[in-house]
């Protein structure tokens, strides 16, 4: 199965998410995770290879790689059925080199701000998506939400947001999600994290993997 952590804009905490979304996958389900850090600033990748030199075991595997690689990739990853592949992929819809990679997902999420800009860049990025793939699942997590802010236009984001795919609670903005780590997940961290991941793992993930 290959998850891709994607949007268009920048800064609202794809990798983030995709590092937390792999430690879950291992430690609370269980599962063989493999992460492919395909993200210019690869602070998946660079975490991974902080752990190592700290020497501490790490959940799963993180390869850098590049967009033009996926058909090797995916080569690699297509057969073996026990395994989630997740890929964290750049800000951007400007590189051919992406076709490929959203035709193959199965599943992508796409955390997005509340801010006008974030919301009508993944407004975009949706139609995008749904033009190269139109059966995708896409799960839009709306991200680093800022608890004393009213968000007048959310209702209206959510309507246009539902004619692509599901939505989940909001996650706050959170200082403590700076310090992540690729061989644990804090205790604060996973409280604020699990019941969303849960969610996401039972409607789009536990039928196809649970036999495995």
């Amino acid at each position: 199965m290959i998850i891709l952590f994607a949007n268009q804009k920048g800064g609202v905490g794809k990798s983030t998410l995709a590092l937390l979304f792999s430690n879950f996958l291992s430690l609370i389900q269980n599962k063989e995770v493999i992460v492919f850090d395909m993200d210019n600033q690869r602070s998946i990748y660079n975490k991974y290879q902080a752990a190592k030199v700290l020497e501490n075991e790490p959940l799963y595997e993180v390869e850098a790689a590049e967009l033009g690689q996926f058909k090797i990739i995916f080569d690699l990853v297509k057969d073996k059925e026990s395994l989630i592949t997740i890929i964290d992929i750049a800000g951007s819809i400007e590189n051919n080199d992406l076709i490929p990679i959203f035709k193959a997902a199965d599943l992508i999420i796409c955390p997005f701000a509340y801010d006008e800009f974030s919301v009508s860049s993944t407004i975009e990025f949706s139609y995008i998506l749904k033009s190269i793939k139109e059966s995708v699942d896409i799960v839009f997590v709306p991200n680093r939400v800022k608890a004393n802010v009213k968000y007048e236009t959310l209702e209206s984001v959510h309507k246009a947001l539902s004619n692509f795919g599901e939505i989940t609670r909001p996650i706050s903005e959170r200082i403590d999600f700076q310090r992540i780590a690729t061989y644990e997940t804090s205790p604060t961290i996973i409280q604020v994290v699990e019941p969303i991941f849960e969610l996401i793992y039972d409607q789009f993930l536990r039928s196809k993997t649970e036999k495995l």
